[in-house]
Formats: structure tokens, C-alpha cells, sequence
């Protein structure tokens, strides 16, 4: 057992790596189940599992979300929270995806997804990387721009209070955002709320140089 504890990755794995260490057991299943129940392993979802951190496993909810569910991203609230743009710790774990909308309650915590169009995907959306794996995050510029883009209503007149009092966004934060990569958004989303907050982002923070 101590052997099979060793082998296994501190990251999450899917079945087909668990199975294959586990192809000397007469019945692998079998064997699963009873590292699950005695608190070894822990099974996110069907097919995906991270070794229990009493065995020095790690719970990364940034690299769990991309595997929950995908193509997918970090963004809204979770992101907002990662790049300190709101003053919140963010438990639900927020992302985009091509995908139609779901959500996911796991051991690790709820996972959240909501419907973004292809051609808005992938711009401004980037990499990163820990001592865990890689996972695909929306920049600051996109997380701020899928998050407007759900105001449907939203007045510029409305937008000052809306990022000040409901948002609690940090104005300093805000400061030094890629224009370029915000108009490449616009151009791509065609959304009246993000139209509006990246002319309200120019008055407010690059027509006062």
C-alpha cells in the first residue's frame, strides 16, 4: 500500500493512469473504491481523483477546474479575486466555457461554468503555471469583461457604482490595463456592456493623463 501511495502523482489524475498502477490487482475497480473509502484518494468527479493531502496530495482548484469541465477558463468573481481587482476571497470557483452552462459540487468545492461563444473564447485568456500543472485563466482585462458582459441592462451612468459599491473593485488595480487587448475584446464580443465600460475605462483612466 505504502508502495502504491508513493507512485501516485501529488497533482490530479484521471482513471486510465489509476487503473494502470493498479493492473496487478485482480480487480482494479475494486481497488479504487477502497482507496476512496479508506480516505486515500478522493474522486472529484467520475473519472478524475487527487491523492488526500494526509498523504501529501494537493487540492488545486485552478488546475481541477480546467479538468472538471472544458474547454474552459478562470474568470468573473474567482478571477477578479486572483488578480486583486475585488478585496473578496472567492470560494465558488468561477469559469467560461464553450460550452453549455453546469455546475459541479465537489469535495474540493463548487465549480461554476458559464456559456461564452467561440469566437470570444480564447482572446484574452492566458496561461499560467504552478508546481502543479497549467491551467487557462481570463487576464484581467477579460475577467472584468465577462463579468460586465452579463449587466444586459447596465447604464454607463450606472457602471461608477456598480464597480464601486457591488463590485468593491480596487480603482487602483484597475490602473494600467491593456487598451489594446480591451478593444480586441470589444471588437470580438459585440456587447453593449463591455462597449460601454471600455469608453468609461478611457475617460475615467486614459483620457486624464
Amino acid at each position: 500500500m505504502n508502495n502504491l501511495i508513493f507512485q501516485l502523482p501529488k497533482h490530479p489524475f484521471d482513471y486510465l493512469l489509476l487503473s494502470d498502477l493498479l493492473k496487478s490487482y485482480s480487480y482494479p475497480r475494486n481497488k479504487i473504491n477502497s482507496l476512496i473509502k479508506k480516505g486515500i484518494i478522493i474522486r472529484i468527479k467520475k473519472g478524475l481523483y487527487v491523492l488526500s493531502p494526509e498523504f501529501g496530495g494537493n487540492i488545486d482548484h485552478y488546475i481541477l477546474s480546467n479538468l472538471i469541465y472544458g474547454p474552459s477558463y478562470i474568470s468573473l468573481d474567482f478571477a477578479l479575486s486572483f488578480w486583486n481587482l475585488i478585496p473578496e476571497r472567492v470560494e465558488i470557483v468561477t469559469c467560461m466555457t464553450n460550452k453549455r452552462n453546469k455546475s459541479f459540487i465537489t469535495p474540493a468545492g463548487k465549480f461554476t461554468y458559464k456559456y461564452i461563444n467561440d469566437s470570444i473564447f480564447y482572446k484574452g485568456v492566458i496561461r499560467q503555471e504552478n508546481s502543479n500543472g497549467s491551467y487557462m485563466i481570463a487576464s484581467k482585462e477579460k475577467a472584468l469583461c465577462d463579468k460586465i458582459a452579463l449587466l444586459t441592462k447596465i447604464k454607463e451612468k450606472d457602471l461608477d457604482i456598480y464597480l464601486k459599491d457591488d463590485l468593491r473593485i480596487d480603482y487602483e488595480e484597475l490602473k494600467g490595463l491593456d487598451l489594446g487587448l480591451l478593444w480586441d475584446i470589444v471588437d470580438v464580443y459585440y456587447s453593449r456592456p463591455v462597449k460601454i465600460f471600455v469608453n468609461w475605462y478611457i475617460e475615467n483612466f486614459v483620457g486624464n493623463k
